[in-house]
């Protein structure tokens, strides 16, 4: 077992139950999408954006979708 596949299982094994079953179903959409070795990996721009919803989710001042279409009439 790589050591990658180690740290994997470790963190696995400190998730409660309910957040075992959303790694496990995070990790089936994965092993679904799964990028192949010539697909586009992320931009730093693509990066960027990600950490930018990560630090306003945070802060709490990302607004749920269901608000969003709520206000838009969808």
């Amino acid at each position: 077992m790589s050591a990658l596949e180690q740290e994997l299982e470790q963190l696995i094994k400190h998730l409660n139950d309910k957040n075992k079953l959303v790694a496990k179903s995070f990790l089936s959409w994965l092993l679904e999408n799964q990028l192949d070795e010539e697909d586009d990996l992320l931009t730093p721009e693509d990066i960027r954006a990600i950490e930018q919803g990560r630090q306003e989710l945070m802060k709490r001042e990302a607004v749920p979708l269901e608000d969003l279409k709520r206000d838009l009439g969808l």
